[in-house]
């Protein structure tokens, strides 16, 4: 049976909330002290209750990276991203302990053809009752493609994006076809054929990417929902994104608050701004830079959107992706970080915000709730329950 509740669309002004899901034992983290003290993430009892603290501390959603390729010896060491869950396997745990909450999984358009992903996302969908999304990904790492016995050559950016948004297009029309002959004819994908039920509770299922390139942005804002994007400190080069994303989505007949920007951004609290910061600093000393090192070489290697947003020296761009990937890291009590993030919205305009914390103990997912009322104070978050649990 469906479990949960539809989660419509509201293209509102209200802030949504995002939590990078613990699928590995510290997944933003380079520290194997901070590994030790989270919860197991292969321990299904611990998973659930995580879920079900997430969704009644007030999120939107939880958002489950995934890959296919270790990091390297030093992540497996730490538990870095490593043992690292399947995103489809483990999404309906988190689907069966929540209600309202909506549960977005990775699926790479490389790895998979349209009429797989649009036949494992309509079966989450339908378990979820409505709520689960797909974070695309156009999948580019030499080494997953040498695993997967993919060998046709990797081919440009620009042709990668291409290549994802007509999978998009071919996913789209197989979920719309409800069952219906679908006879797709594209430069890369060629579907004739009828797609065996269940279909999606949604119309369609919910949209995210974290591409940063042109052609990336006009992927988000001709189809998607949401932008994932780590967030610079930088609040001029903030702005420049959302404004960005904002016209791009109105040159394609869209109003901007039909696509939020889920900034991803570090969270560290503490009952006092003392206490917070006291941890951050603990957190920070506890990485391990060996590690640190790797995800640096990996990300800023490969990877447009890490490419744009980092430069310096090497270890302190290492430093700095050791905790929250490298997003912007908001440090204090939860009436501190609501300023932050008031402040943020203020100067920026971003609306949207996807919580890499770096410890997921009940306290911590308790403190981060914590932070929402004081957003609600200030007008700019309503509660999920009072907005129909909309994405």
């Amino acid at each position: 049976m469906p479990q949960g509740t539809l989660k419509p669309r509201l293209a509102d002004d209200r802030m949504r909330f995002g939590l990078m899901w613990l699928s590995s034992p510290t997944p933003t983290t380079t520290s194997k002290e901070v590994a030790d003290l989270n919860p197991d993430p292969f321990d299904v009892d611990a998973q659930m209750d995580l879920a079900r603290r997430v969704e009644d501390a007030g999120f939107d959603y939880v958002f489950f990276a995934d890959g296919y390729i270790p990091h390297g010896e030093n992540s497996w060491r730490i538990g870095h991203a490593e043992p690292h869950m399947s995103a489809p396997v483990f999404a309906p745990v988190v689907m069966a302990a929540t209600r309202h909450i909506g549960v977005v999984t990775t699926f790479h358009t490389r790895y998979f053809p349209p009429a797989v992903i649009a036949r494992l996302g309509a079966n989450l969908d339908v378990l979820s009752g409505g709520r689960w999304g797909w974070n695309i990904v156009p999948g580019w790492k030499p080494d997953e493609l040498a695993l997967l016995g993919i060998t046709v050559p990797d081919s440009s950016h620009e042709t990668r994006y291409a290549t994802t948004a007509e999978a998009v297009e071919a996913v789209k029309r197989l979920w719309a076809a409800r069952g219906e002959q679908v006879d797709f004819e594209g430069e890369f994908f060629r579907l004739h054929g009828k797609m065996i039920s269940p279909h999606p509770v949604q119309d369609p299922p919910c949209l995210f990417n974290a591409g940063v390139s042109p052609v990336a942005q006009e992927l988000i804002a001709d189809t998607c929902d949401f932008a994932f994007t780590p967030l610079p400190d930088d609040y001029a080069k903030m702005r420049a994104m959302v404004e960005g994303l904002a016209e791009r989505t109105e040159r394609h007949g869209r109003s901007p608050l039909e696509v939020n920007m889920a900034g991803a951004t570090g969270i560290v609290l503490g009952r006092s701004d003392r206490e917070a910061q006291e941890k951050y600093d603990w957190v920070r000393e506890s990485l391990d830079m060996d590690c640190a090192r790797d995800i640096a070489t990996e990300l800023m290697g490969g990877s447009e959107t890490y490419k744009a947003n980092y430069e310096g020296e090497f270890d302190d761009v290492a430093r700095t992706l050791g905790i929250a990937c490298g997003s912007k890291v908001l440090v204090g009590s939860p009436s501190t970080v609501a300023e932050q993030i008031l402040d943020m919205h203020r100067e920026t305009g971003i609306r949207g915000f996807m919580f890499l914390p770096s410890l997921y103990a009940a306290q911590d997912i308790e403190l981060i709730g914590q932070v929402f009322p004081y957003l609600e104070k200030a007008d700019v978050w309503t509660p999920p329950a009072d907005r129909g649990w909309s994405w």
